[in-house]
C-alpha cells in the first residue's frame, strides 16, 4: 500500500526542479507529463502539469473555468529536519508566510508558499 498525492502544477519543468532539489533527489517517475517523487514514510509527490486536467478529465474541465486564486493545496511533511527543508524551500524560491512555531496540536511547523500557489508545511513533532 502506498499513498500518493499528485499536485497540478502551470510550469512542470520549473516544478520538477524545485521538488528535485527541495528533496535532493530525482523523481523515480521522470515522464513527459508526470514525475514522481518518493517521500518519506512510504508516500509518493507526483506531479502533473495543469494542462493535462482538460485531457483527464475532457474538455469541459478548463484551467481558466476551475483554478481558483486561492491555494488549493497544502503538502503536510512530519520530518526531522523541518527548519532547514523550510528554509531550502525559501532559498529555491518559496515565500515564507508563517515563521517556524510550536502549533496547538504539537507540531513545530514553518509555512511558505511556492511558485504554484500550494502551501507546503514543513513540521516536527517537539
Amino acid at each position: 500500500m502506498k499513498t500518493y498525492f499528485i499536485i497540478y502544477v502551470k510550469n512542470f519543468d520549473k516544478s520538477k526542479i524545485f521538488y528535485e532539489l527541495l528533496f535532493n533527489k530525482k523523481p523515480i517517475i521522470d515522464e513527459p507529463g508526470m514525475a514522481e517523487f518518493e517521500l518519506p514514510g512510504g508516500a509518493a509527490l507526483g506531479i502533473m502539469p495543469d494542462s493535462s486536467l482538460e485531457k483527464l478529465f475532457g474538455e469541459d474541465f478548463k484551467i481558466e473555468k476551475n483554478r481558483k486564486t486561492l491555494p488549493q493545496t497544502e503538502l503536510y511533511f512530519l520530518v526531522e529536519n523541518a527548519l532547514l527543508l523550510h528554509n531550502k524551500a525559501i532559498q529555491l524560491g518559496a515565500t515564507e508566510i508563517r515563521t517556524f512555531s510550536k502549533m496547538d496540536w504539537g507540531h513545530k511547523v514553518a509555512y511558505s508558499i511556492n511558485h504554484d500557489g500550494h502551501i507546503l508545511a514543513f513540521s516536527e513533532e517537539s
